[in-house]
């Protein structure tokens, strides 16, 4: 049985409040809230005054002390063996821009600092930034920063990446995925490659859903599987997912699954700043933006962006993701346990989760075949 973390049910949340903004438009959708949370937490580390009012409150977490705390919980998310997990966090400061030492005493250990010369050679600095996150990210996320985005009145980008190569505790065997029907909302079926496994998981019965957590070999980290009894666009609430999270997570023994999953591959990229400003962040993107922890020179966010990509298959799942938040100048009832048979056969929620805090790496949703 697992009890979220704070940090963890802080992230969940705000992943779940993020992916009702984004699941608005339809599609197959995927983020990491994680990443997302972590590339503003280092900026709410900095926030003072309203700005920080509002980014705590977004991020549920009290406020810019708990920042570097919650930052150290994804660091610490346990991997090796077969299990890869990367989660770098980097701070890349304009070759005249002076961080005041109290901020860097504040990041120590979670944040690496790099210098670039985002104002006298902008383009050269956001390639810079670019390649370092594919590496990062083995080569799945390029092009995070969009042309433009940086330009010679960039002070600051806080980024976050993450990358993510996992086996599956029970694999799917191969010789059983065959092409079978899924029922997308208001279209007709489609055949598509779905793979079956059979094993005893975690499995939970809640209001209108149920779900299964599927393991990973080698740490602590699981996929759960959320299906809907009715149509996915009515259950794209925060309240709907995070209950639905919390309810798989606590559950405290597993049944035998006949499962039925769609191979899938899903990527995606957002500009959140109209997201963000809908969920309460507003002040951080105006000249009266407060983020003097940060340094003298009066700054402001100017975008935030995010990318995520993910990939399931027979043997594991590869993930990967990265966000970025660039600062200009500012001022200027439960089943019994018999045998269940779960076949995913029309659209569905994904989450990829820590099981010992419950911490949210991975969001999305599969609607319809690519």
């Amino acid at each position: 049985m697992t009890m979220l973390s704070p940090v963890a049910h802080a992230d969940t949340a705000f992943g779940a409040d993020l992916h009702a903004k984004l699941a608005e438009a339809g599609g197959n959708i995927v983020l990491s809230p994680a990443s997302v949370a972590a590339a503003l937490k280092m900026a709410l580390a900095g926030a003072r005054g309203q700005t920080a009012t509002e980014l705590a409150s977004v991020l549920r977490v009290e406020g810019p002390d708990d920042a570097a705390g919650a930052l150290a919980e994804l660091a610490g998310v346990r991997s090796g063996g077969d299990l890869i997990l990367y989660a770098p966090n980097t701070m890349w400061l304009d070759s005249t821009l002076s961080v005041r030492d109290e901020y860097r005493r504040r990041l120590v250990g979670g944040v690496s600092v790099r210098r670039c010369n985002f104002l006298g050679a902008p383009e050269a600095a956001r390639k810079t930034i670019n390649d370092s996150v594919e590496t990062d990210t083995a080569g799945k996320i390029t092009g995070l920063l969009p042309p433009g985005l940086i330009d010679p009145m960039t002070r600051l980008v806080l980024v976050n990446a993450i990358y993510l190569n996992a086996l599956w505790q029970h694999p799917f065997p191969v010789d059983d995925t065959k092409d079978k029907p899924f029922y997308p909302e208001r279209i007709s079926a489609t055949a598509i490659p779905s793979m079956r496994l059979e094993a005893r998981l975690a499995y939970h019965r809640g209001d209108g859903c149920q779900s299964v957590l599927l393991p990973y070999r080698g740490g602590t980290l699981a996929m759960a599987v959320l299906l809907p009894d009715g149509p996915l666009s009515e259950f794209t609430g925060s309240a709907d997912i995070a209950g639905a999270l919390s309810g798989l997570l606590a559950e405290e023994t597993a049944c035998l699954v006949n499962l039925s999953l769609p191979r899938f591959r899903v990527e995606a990229g957002f500009r959140l700043e109209d997201t963000l400003r809908s969920l309460g962040v507003r002040r951080a993107f105006t000249d009266a933006a407060e983020f003097d922890g940060i340094s003298a020179e009066p700054l402001k966010i100017s975008a935030v962006v995010h990318k995520a990509w993910i990939e399931v298959g027979e043997k594991g799942t590869e993930a990967a993701a990265a966000t970025a938040t660039a600062f200009a100048p500012a001022g200027i009832v439960r089943q019994p346990e018999p045998d269940v048979r779960l076949v995913v056969d029309r659209p569905f929620l994904f989450a990829i989760v820590d099981t010992a805090t419950g911490l949210p790496l991975f969001l999305g949703q599969f609607t319809r075949p690519s």
